[in-house]
């Protein structure tokens, strides 16, 4: 789990923010946008032959399978979130004297979450699929690592256990980023 916090809540720290800024600036993310598309197929274990070659093994490869994973539907779905805020808000919030710092938390980010929450949530299950997978080659615990022990031992009661496991958290941590969600936008006005 310290894997998975780690290098899930990085990532969508920085793909936010780095969306929040991009989407602000349509001309930088047309200049950008060719090589996020060029990384973004490419998928997260492919890189971990250079991962390992370069932090090791351990906790760091994981962790940065696990960004990776995440980095990508954070950042284009709040750069298209940001992108499609109705214009009417900028206006109004110009009207009120709301200066262009504060336009960013207090308008663009409010009005762009939900969007921008659906790109978390996506990153949510694609990053839990991926420290999975990122376990089994780079580190020495987990639970990819349990499942690749469990089969090199021919445990399958092991490995059927360590799926559920896997299958559990994962709902557990779907369950937890939904219940985080409402609440922000209950806050925000934008929820029952």
């Amino acid at each position: 789990m310290y894997r998975f916090a780690v290098g899930y809540v990085s990532s969508v720290i920085i793909a936010v923010m780095l969306g929040l800024f991009l989407g602000r600036l349509p001309k930088v993310f047309q200049y950008v946008n060719p090589a996020v598309q060029l990384l973004r197929p490419i998928s997260p274990m492919a890189w971990m032959p250079f991962i390992v070659l370069w932090f090791g093994i351990g906790n760091i490869p994981a962790i940065v399978i696990i960004f990776i994973s995440a980095f990508f539907p954070v950042l284009l779905s709040t750069v298209s979130a940001v992108n499609s805020i109705d214009p009417i808000y900028m206006k109004v919030s110009k009207s009120f004297g709301i200066k262009s710092p504060q336009i960013m938390w207090k308008v663009i980010f409010p009005a762009s979450f939900p969007q921008i929450a659906n790109g978390i949530h996506l990153a949510l299950g694609t990053a839990w699929v991926f420290l999975v997978a990122g376990e089994m080659t780079g580190t020495q615990s987990g639970l990819g690592y349990l499942v690749i022990d469990a089969r090199n031992n021919l445990r399958a009661d092991i490995l059927f256990a360590d799926i559920i496991i896997i299958g559990l958290i994962g709902l557990f941590l779907d369950t937890l980023l939904k219940s985080a969600e409402k609440h922000i936008l209950k806050a925000w006005g934008g929820a029952d």
